[in-house]
């Protein structure tokens, strides 16, 4: 059955399928576009993060969890349901992340929750106890993180039901076996980061998804924030792997409860050569072009001053962790790119030795609408890492000045997804009447309300040129039927569409880019062109079929408004098409198609010898026909013909835990680091966070 027919099985599934989002139908634009305006302006008055600093913050641990429905993880002495307890037991000492010689297997999944083929297919391919890709077994990740996103198009209680936590808990059913496995960790766990549509309704809903230790099917959430750290790997006196998740909240400041939790949980415990799998909700790197762009500034911050280095009060100077980022994570682009470190010859402190490359991945292909790659850069400089202990009250937070010139070099891999052959193939689909993804076709409403413009804007002109050469409306309609058709034609298509063409002459001559100005003159003169088409089919219509006046009026406002919803639709599209950049309108060019299939996420290996092997894969089609199965007292949705094909989108990319020359000086060197007091901390800390852990806020 097809998607319709399955969401009408909603009480026996306990959700409701949802269609994927027509970003550009009326509707739905419109109240995004609200929600969006408001999350934007209340964003800096009414931060959620600041009252994350009253929620518990103890370290998460993924040997001991929580028990459902717990606020926080265990603490000491306290039963977990990380082994089996019998009662009056008491709890058993806590078990290493990974037990010696054994893997460590994570997923990555980003912008899931749209329309529900996509989203289910790749939950579906997430709880599969094993993939199979390339003749390679590849276990189900014991930690699932959601990269941002979860919901679509805003986030409301309803929104997470119907697209996130109904899907998932359907792909992977709650069963006690799993929450209890003897496997380490003990149950799937799921930790989330917050993308830019998860706060538009100001985090409301993702803290009470995420944040209540509940289990959305077989997976357990152990988060008590929107943001997270935790060992994977290694221990005390055994460098291993961390995951980071930061909470950006819609690029504005890193909160002070925010830094106090990394700093307290994080930053005080990385010792030398740990190695860093930084999750963040955009792909903030794709826009730093040059080491000094803002776009960076608050990740460089806080990669800076909370994880390569940390600040000890007692000194008041900051101090080299030894430990680094390894593998940035992201998503929020829907689509799969890949940035690698260059080194150089002779290494500048902190740049990657050759073969040893720091790796920048978006994968945002977690479900919502793919889009394209062409503006990728394919070079990216951002900025080296500060190695000199240095005080606070010296060096601002962030290290700008002292760091002039210095950079690290990425550079865009060849793998993409989609390609560069693959975008202008799919980007022309907007534009293609005979295309199933034709922009008035794959967003309802669109093409009747360019229809209604268009007759409006026709009857305004109507009524002015009539009123000009005095004549009734239906009389000067006959007038310019005989003698007007190829004034009209010039003035209302030939003149808009030169005018288009010298626009583009001038801006490719200057190659600058197009600014809101001239994005919206062309918008204007397509649709001027558009209706000019209109009004003379209408002259033509009226003058060869000799129509009289009372049935020729009404007729050219059919016409009219037919031709706004075909001519202005694809007049719009081209206008779309035409324009170039990573967002604003050069995106709707895949949003207003809502591509569903090509979708896909990370499966990582982290293994004993202290490699991390990210595998990407990806399958170019979702499901699209289910059945139902009986799921107890519901039922659960399967599909018809099997799980959709993967396949891995390039060769399994393999990081080394141990990144840098640097590094192996710290570890070796190093004095162990003795986390001072917080009470101590505090006494020797300034009122505005000048000489304790550094702020956001001083930058």
């Amino acid at each position: 059955m097809k998607l319709k027919e399955l969401a009408a099985h909603s009480a026996e599934l306990g959700f409701t399928p949802q269609q994927a989002v027509r970003w550009l139908a009326p509707v739905s634009l419109s109240r995004t576009a609200l929600k969006v305006a408001a999350a934007t302006l209340f964003a800096a008055f009414g931060d959620k993060r600041e009252l994350e600093g009253a929620l518990p913050g103890p370290p998460l641990l993924l040997d001991r969890l929580p028990l459902p429905g717990r606020p926080a993880q265990p603490i000491d002495g306290e039963p977990g349901v990380g082994l089996p307890q019998t009662e009056g037991e008491t709890a058993p000492a806590p078990r290493i992340v990974r037990r010696d010689g054994e893997d460590l297997w994570l997923d990555f999944a980003a912008d899931l929750g749209d329309g529900f083929d996509a989203t289910y297919s790749i939950a579906l391919l997430l709880a599969q106890d094993a993939l199979d890709v390339n003749g390679a077994q590849l276990p189900r990740g014991a930690v699932l993180v959601l990269g941002g996103d979860e919901v679509y198009p805003v986030a409301s209680a309803k929104g997470y039901e119907d697209r996130t936590v109904g899907p998932y808990s359907a792909a992977f059913p709650f069963s006690p076996h799993r929450v209890l496995a003897d496997s380490c960790p003990p149950a799937s766990v799921m930790i989330a980061l917050p993308g830019n549509h998860d706060w538009y309704d100001g985090l409301t809903s993702f803290l009470r998804v995420f944040t209540r230790q509940h289990s959305i099917g077989g997976w357990r959430t152990i988060q008590s924030r929107s943001y997270f750290g935790l060992r994977l790997t290694g221990g005390r006196g055994h460098p291993g792997w961390w995951l980071v998740g930061l909470d950006s909240q819609l690029g504005q400041y890193i909160d002070e409860p925010q830094l106090e939790y990394f700093y307290n949980n994080v930053t005080t415990k990385l010792q030398p050569g740990d190695a860093i799998i930084l999750c963040l909700a955009s792909p903030y790197w794709v826009h730093a072009t040059t080491p000094t762009a803002d776009e960076f500034r608050q990740t460089d911050f806080f990669e800076q001053d909370y994880l390569r280095r940390r600040f000890n009060p007692e000194t008041g100077l900051f101090e080299e962790t030894g430990a680094s980022v390894r593998l940035w994570l992201s998503g929020d682009h829907h689509h799969y790119s890949r940035f690698e470190s260059v080194g150089s010859e002779e290494a500048a402190p902190g740049e990657p030795e050759r073969g040893e490359p720091v790796q920048l991945v978006t994968c945002g292909l977690g479900g919502a609408y793919l889009a394209e790659t062409t503006w990728v850069p394919r070079e990216l400089s951002l900025p080296a890492p500060i190695t000199a202990p240095v005080s606070a009250s010296v060096l601002p937070s962030g290290g700008r000045g002292a760091r002039d010139g210095d950079t690290r070099r990425f550079v865009r891999t060849s793998a993409l997804y989609p390609d560069d052959d693959e975008c202008p193939r799919l980007v022309r689909r907007l534009a293609n009447p005979f295309s199933r993804f034709w922009l008035p076709v794959r967003n309802p409403g669109f093409g009747p309300l360019l229809g209604l413009w268009h007759t409006v804007a026709f009857l305004v002109l109507w009524a002015v040129v009539s009123g000009l050469r005095g004549e009734s409306l239906l009389g000067n309609l006959e007038g310019m039927a005989h003698e007007g058709v190829s004034a009209t034609a010039i003035v209302g298509v030939g003149i808009p569409l030169a005018a288009l063409g010298i626009l583009a002459l001038i801006t490719g001559a200057l190659d600058r880019g197009r600014g809101a100005v001239l994005t919206c003159a062309r918008c204007v003169l397509f649709q001027i062109a558009a209706l000019g088409l209109s009004a003379t089919i209408v002259l033509l219509v009226t003058d060869l079929a000799s129509l009289p006046g009372p049935v020729a009026g009404p007729l050219a406002l059919v016409i009219v408004f037919l031709g706004g919803w075909t001519f202005g639709s694809e007049g719009f599209a081209l206008f779309i098409i035409g324009t170039k950049g990573p967002s604003g309108v050069a995106s709707w060019a895949m949003s207003g198609q809502a591509v569903e299939d090509h979708k896909g996420f990370l499966r990582i290996r982290l293994a004993p010898d202290g490699t991390a092997t990210v595998y990407p894969l990806v399958a170019d089609t979702v499901c699209h026909d289910w059945d139902l199965e009986p799921d107890g007292a519901g039922a659960r949705p399967v599909p018809s013909g099997g799980l959709p094909g993967l396949r891995l989108l390039e060769d399994p990319i393999t990081v080394a835990r141990e990144a840098t020359q640097e590094i192996r000086a710290v570890r070796e060197g190093a004095k162990p680091w003795a986390s001072p007091a917080q009470t101590t901390r505090r006494a020797s800390s300034r009122s505005d966070h000048e000489t304790t852990a550094p702020s956001a806020s001083s930058m």
